[in-house]
């Protein structure tokens, strides 16, 4: 069996191949030329699996039917399932994204490396986030529980990894240091970055996955999360510390997707960070086991088997 895994979307690159695998959010203004392709492959008889994910629920407008009736998706989390369904669109089942564990822990020691090259030394307690710049991402709630943190726990230190776009919403914050290399950076570097820190804190309003939680988890770091789907289906309670949603709206970004947003308490989430750099210093190694246990769950040759068998269907 031939598998294509491509960015390629002229159908006439496919010929001759047994399975497809399509990859990309589920937005229906930019994603129209990928849904197109999935249905043309259909057509010709090629088995076509169209992987997705969304961080809200599609604009669905009439021209987009042919989206809804014609083609068939596999989501990327049960709340991707979800979304897409109160939408009407057909979802064959769920697959997580899954990770190679071991390469995550392998960049062990590219962690001593970034912890230095950030500026921290071995008594310093850091507490990081990675994200795009996006409104979504929560930098602007962030911040704000950062400032929360440095006048109840000043010891906790903490490093955001972002975009220019974001960067400013961290000025003036003493105890936070900001690179503004998000996509600029090496995927052992990124590793590295899980394994330099005491805690992930993962602020985001919006996820349809929510990669770095994962990779956290597999660099043994306990995650601090708003309490909601998908980001709860990749944690447990025991590997995590969640705040409560106190409200859920939406915002338009410029696509086909109206983004639901999951706001916090900026203080419950303060809180939290500082209970997890608590914990982490009374049970570092019984917490990292535990995180590491949990990322395991979703390695990447259990997850992606699931892939194989549906497409062999």
């Amino acid at each position: 069996m031939k598998l294509v895994l491509s960015p390629v979307m002229s159908s006439s690159t496919y010929m001759g191949v047994d399975r497809v695998v399509v990859v990309m959010t589920f937005d229906p203004i930019w994603a129209t030329p990928y849904f197109s392709l999935a249905w043309l492959l259909e057509y010709e008889g090629i088995r076509t699996l169209f992987y997705t994910t969304i961080e809200g629920r599609p604009r669905r407008e009439v021209w987009h039917e042919w989206i809804y009736r014609d083609l068939s998706f596999v989501a990327n989390s049960r709340y991707t399932a979800r979304k897409l369904g109160e939408e009407g669109a057909r979802v064959l089942g769920v697959v997580h994204h899954g990770i190679f564990t071991e390469e995550v822990a392998a960049a062990r020691e590219m962690g001593r490396v970034v912890r230095r090259e950030l500026g921290f030394g071995e008594e310093d307690v850091v507490v990081g986030y990675l994200a795009g710049g996006y409104v979504r991402k929560g930098h602007r709630e962030f911040a704000e529980v950062i400032r929360i943190v440095g006048r109840k726990a000043p010891d906790v230190k903490f490093v955001v990894v972002t975009q220019p776009s974001a960067a400013s919403f961290y000025s003036g914050l003493d105890n936070c240091v900001v690179l503004d290399r998000f996509g600029g950076v090496e995927r052992e570097w990124v590793y590295g970055f899980y394994h330099a820190l005491d805690v992930y804190a993962h602020p985001a309003l919006g996820e349809g996955f929510g990669l770095p939680v994962l990779e956290a988890l597999a660099a043994g770091k306990p995650v601090v999360h708003a309490d909601y789907e998908p980001l709860s289906e990749i944690t447990t309670r025991e590997c995590s510390f969640r705040v409560r949603v106190t409200e859920v709206g939406t915002y338009s970004e410029g696509s086909g997707i109206r983004y639901e947003l999951h706001f916090f308490d900026h203080s419950e989430f303060a809180d939290a960070v500082i209970a997890a750099v608590d914990r982490v210093k009374r049970e570092r190694d019984e917490l990292a086991a535990r995180c590491v246990e949990r990322a395991n769950v979703f390695h990447a040759r259990k997850k992606y088997k699931m892939l194989a068998k549906m497409l062999a269907k």
